[in-house]
């Protein structure tokens, strides 16, 4: 099933939810060889809420599409919970442990919450607050691992970054820095999944002599790279955060 932008459906329910007041922390998780999470969920209206945990797989592609699948059956996942009622005002913990037997690997816990009371007329609304979970493998990303090409676009100002993962190891860029360029300019970070591609686009002005992007990474290095004329059309992406 097709979502659409990696983070644009949990930002879009996790609004949706805190607009009736309900909310998950954390959206995201990382752990490093296994998993032994919580994540909490308060019920900070004034009605019950059924709250049903689900798990999923899920994929990336280069345009940062989102799609749901099955969860891997190579990952175990033990939940404390899988459903139980929140009374109003109130927050409810549920503690999980994950292992796989080869990583990295990832999945997604969904927390579909109902209000537990009847509706006798319209519509009853179901939120899903997605909690993201990612285990990386012992060895960390290293620079040899990773691809970057920059090019500027048709559009004054704008940069197409590409991130190549070469590697059979998942990582994870903390940052993104636009130096030398007319604008400041930088963007957040997101996962490099294995042997796969990362786009995005960024509007830092005009460039320098000295103009070049700085990528920061979480496994403690970083890679500078200088933009260059695009050798092809580029694609409109989402932006990943």
């Amino acid at each position: 099933m097709k979502i659409g932008s990696i983070f644009q459906p949990c930002c879009f329910w996790l609004a949706m939810a805190s607009a009736y007041a309900q909310t998950l922390s954390p959206p995201i998780a990382e752990y490093r060889g296994k998993a032994n999470g919580v994540l909490e969920l308060r019920n900070d209206g004034d009605t019950p809420l059924a709250v049903i945990l689900e798990l999923k797989g899920f994929s990336v592609n280069e345009d940062l599409d989102l799609r749901f699948g099955p969860i891997d059956p190579a990952i175990k996942v033990e939940l404390g919970a899988s459903s139980f009622v929140i009374s109003p005002h109130q927050t409810h913990y549920v503690f999980y442990k994950a292992s796989a037997r080869s990583l990295p690997a990832w999945f997604i816990i969904n927390n579909t919450l109902t209000p537990a009371k009847s509706v006798d007329q319209g519509v009853r609304i179901n939120f899903i607050l997605p909690h993201l979970v990612y285990v990386y493998q012992k060895q960390k990303l290293r620079r040899e691992d990773v691809l970057v090409r920059v090019f500027s676009t048709v559009e004054a100002g704008e940069y197409r970054l590409e991130f190549e993962n070469t590697s059979s190891k998942l990582g994870r860029i903390r940052g993104i820095y636009a130096k030398g360029f007319s604008h400041e300019a930088e963007h957040g970070g997101f996962p490099l999944f294995p042997r796969e591609t990362r786009q995005i686009l960024v509007k830092a002005g005009e460039a320098t002599g000295h103009a070049h992007f700085q990528i920061q990474f979480e496994d403690g290095f970083r890679l500078d790279e200088k933009p260059r004329s695009s050798p092809r059309t580029p694609t409109a992406v989402a932006a990943l955060r």
